[in-house]
């Protein structure tokens, strides 16, 4: 048993010590590349919003209504290149138990342990017709700038670049300090965009802005948006924006008219998912860049120590020496008692007697 446990201590001493070896150089890096096959979905809820409806019956203003934007984000293994992914993105902003407003469709190439934009494998962005959905949009070529749908690895307590749609371009993610949500430790970081106008439209129905003749408006895009980064993963725990997206008219006598106003973020239901997801894995992967190289090393050499000393070392207990040497160690012969009968006379009885006498006091 103790060879046995010897040998079972040194198998898992040289196991935690190649663990240990390995965790920064090996192990930490191939655990810090995003998925080829994502497949995920987010969901943004927004109340009491004003938004613009274009269908096939025209424009129509809409007051007081709750938006719910659907993202899913799905990973493209045949695009990928290199260290890169390709991710499809594609989100439809709609009003709750209502009409379909506006849907997109992006894809999107990244760094796997950056997640910055690469542009290597065929951006595109596509823009839907919320009048006809099942149309297939015209795909056109885009390049990305900055950080898209994530992180990087490792996050840490600093600005980033972050891609703006409406923008056309990367903007400054600023870190403004850590926060705790749903039990994940994350940091926060916000971008305050606009007013800027982005677009220019002519010859826009005039019953919009209360005038009975068509009007040219540019488009302003003002937005607040806060990302809450889980950092070992990059995984964004939580997002929120603040957007005040409207046709500002070029005949500044007339009112502007909100194309999408008001707050919307994550739902419950999502950021809670995405803590219980992150949090954990996020602990797990510091855990392996932080501690397991010691932890490895510590452990493999105290159970190597353990099983060298159970297989190798120890000796049986000595026995005693000196006047209290038993008739063992004196060259009695314990067979010689078999010879002995208790009902025998004469000296050769006296002799076998004593004997017995002096090994009994022995061994008590």
């Amino acid at each position: 048993m103790r060879r046995t446990l010897g040998i079972l201590s040194l198998i898992l001493g040289a196991f935690a010590l190649l663990l240990g070896l390995l965790a920064k150089p090996v192990i930490y890096p191939s655990l810090t590349k995003v998925a080829l096959d994502q497949d995920s979905t987010s969901i943004s809820r927004g109340e009491n919003m004003q938004a613009l409806q274009v269908s096939a019956d025209g424009v129509a203003k809409l007051e007081g209504v709750t938006l719910l934007s659907t993202r899913r984000v799905v990973g493209i293994p045949g695009l990928a290149e290199g260290n890169n992914a390709f991710w499809q993105t594609t989100v439809r902003s709609e009003v709750e138990d209502g009409p379909l407003l506006t849907l997109s469709d992006e894809g999107v190439s990244l760094d796997r342990t950056t997640a910055m934009a690469t542009n290597c494998c065929g951006d595109y962005i596509a823009v839907g017709d919320a009048a006809a959905p099942d149309e297939e949009a015209e795909r056109q070529p885009i390049q990305h700038d900055g950080l898209f749908f994530k992180f990087p690895f490792d996050t840490q307590q600093e600005d980033y670049p972050y891609w703006d749609g409406a923008l056309g371009r990367s903007v400054t993610a600023e870190f403004q300090g850590e926060e705790t949500i749903e039990g994940a430790s994350t940091y926060k970081f916000v971008m305050a965009l606009g007013p800027e106008e982005v677009s220019e439209s002519e010859g826009l129905p005039g019953a919009l802005f209360g005038t009975d003749e068509p009007v040219d408006a540019g488009r302003i895009y003002q937005n607040t948006r806060t990302l809450w980064v889980e950092p070992n993963t990059g995984a964004i725990i939580k997002g929120l924006e603040e957007q005040n997206v409207h046709f500002a008219p070029r005949d500044t006598s007339l009112p502007t008219v909100p194309i999408t106003v008001g707050t919307i973020g994550y739902t419950d239901e999502t950021v809670a998912a995405n803590a219980d997801e992150f949090g954990s894995s996020g602990s797990t992967l510091a855990i392996i860049r932080d501690h397991l190289t010691w932890i490895g090393l510590v452990a493999g050499l105290a159970l190597l120590a353990l099983g060298a000393f159970l297989t190798l070392g120890g000796s049986r207990t000595p026995r005693p020496a000196g006047d209290g040497a038993g008739y063992d160690d004196a060259g009695y012969d314990p067979e010689y008692d078999d010879t002995y009968d208790a009902g025998a006379d004469g000296a050769e009885d006296t002799e076998l007697l004593t004997r017995r006498m002096h090994r009994e006091r022995d061994t008590h």
